[in-house]
């Protein structure tokens, strides 16, 4: 098959929808199919050039996402919806798109389901206000009906059937993970004493890391490292410094890392790792990464993933936007019966629910 995937993101970083969308690419295409992206998304751009995939830089604006942009796309949509169809007519006997984001998914289908060309929505972003209530949000629910549209959780599914999406129409294929990446020992660092967790996250307010930090700022006996950057570092900074200050240590318990060589030597050198997430999280990557390494985790039920867990047997799920919550499992997780638990039944989960094999297979049946 020749399958087309193209992404208009508002802003691109590398995260999870973009680790994801390249391993299907390679996936595909290690099953021979042809694979070519096109869209204005740096990072996946950088990527896939970096893997040889065909690619076509194309700028048609920001997507409707914001206020301003939402109220600039009535005059701007033309334009863009000449480009995207141009776009189109570049590629001959397309059996398949998919399409990731926004304007695409408004502009682009009629003229893809009109040419026959099998059309998927795949929803990696975080359904909140930017879509319930985007002015837009009627166009894109009816247009739903002409696609299949993928969530990557049954979480995920549910919010967009919540919106009008079409039961029969919107399915879920979690995320998956490289079940063979090879496992590391990187030992506790020295100054991490008691009991050392680990968190992997944006900074930004809807992963909730600020909650997580005020969990454990009154339990002296734990230590945290947290590996992210975004829009809430410095306040994030901030709260790192004053509890640190509080305490009168000489080397903070709670430490920020904007990034790190190998996120796989992180997971081995913590006891726990904890995605806090307090509004909704499509799927969780990281916490499938640390489980599949062997590594309890914590996470809240706004993540998508918790859809696949059951609570205190493979993980631990706990409320959403809840300090004490957090808290108690903290508290859990000090003990080393309920970790080797936890770890032994979440690394079974993850070799059962989330291989990227059988994500990629799920994926090749639909597009099929």
């Amino acid at each position: 098959m020749k399958i087309l995937f193209t992404r208009f993101p508002l802003e691109s970083a590398y995260g999870g929808a973009e680790v994801q969308t390249l391993s299907l690419m390679k996936g595909l295409r290690d099953r021979g199919h042809a694979i070519a992206f096109a869209g204005s998304c740096k990072t996946l751009l950088r990527l896939c050039r970096e893997e040889g995939f065909p690619v076509i830089e194309l700028r048609i604006g920001p997507p409707p996402v914001s206020k301003w942009t939402a109220l600039s796309f009535f005059w701007r949509k033309q334009a863009m919806q000449r480009q995207l169809e141009a776009l189109l007519s570049q590629f001959s006997s397309l059996d398949a798109i998919c399409m990731l984001s926004f304007s695409e998914k408004i502009l682009l289908t009629p003229a893809a389901v009109a040419r026959g060309i099998r059309t998927l929505w795949i929803e990696h972003d975080r359904i909140g206000p930017w879509l319930t209530k985007n002015p837009w949000l009627k166009k894109l629910r009816d247009m739903s009906a002409r696609v299949t549209t993928i969530g990557v959780s049954e979480l995920s599914r549910k919010l967009l059937i919540d919106l009008g999406w079409s039961p029969q129409k919107t399915i879920a294929i979690p995320n998956g993970i490289d079940l063979e990446k090879p496992k590391t020992q990187n030992p506790k660092p020295e100054t991490c004493v008691g009991l050392h967790l680990g968190c992997v996250a944006r900074l930004t307010e809807d992963k909730g890391v600020d909650l997580l930090i005020e969990a454990v700022s009154r339990m002296p006996e734990v230590t945290l490292s947290i590996v992210g950057s975004g829009r809430e570092e410095g306040y994030i900074r901030t709260l790192i410094e004053t509890i640190t200050r509080r305490e009168g240590l000489s080397e903070p318990r709670i430490r920020l890392h904007r990034s790190l060589p190998d996120i796989l030597d992180f997971y081995a050198s913590i006891d726990a790792l904890v995605l806090p997430s307090r509004e909704h999280d499509p799927f969780g990557l990281v916490a499938a990464e640390a489980m599949a390494a062997g590594i309890p985790a914590i996470v809240t039920n706004a993540c998508g993933i918790a859809e696949y867990l059951t609570r205190n047997h493979d993980a631990l799920v706990v409320e959403a936007n809840s300090v004490s919550a957090l808290k108690e499992a903290v508290s859990a997780m000090r003990s080393p019966d309920v970790r080797e638990r936890i770890s032994r039944e979440g690394k079974k989960t993850t070799r059962a629910k989330f291989g990227i094999e059988a994500m990629i297979r799920r994926y090749e049946e639909v597009l099929s």
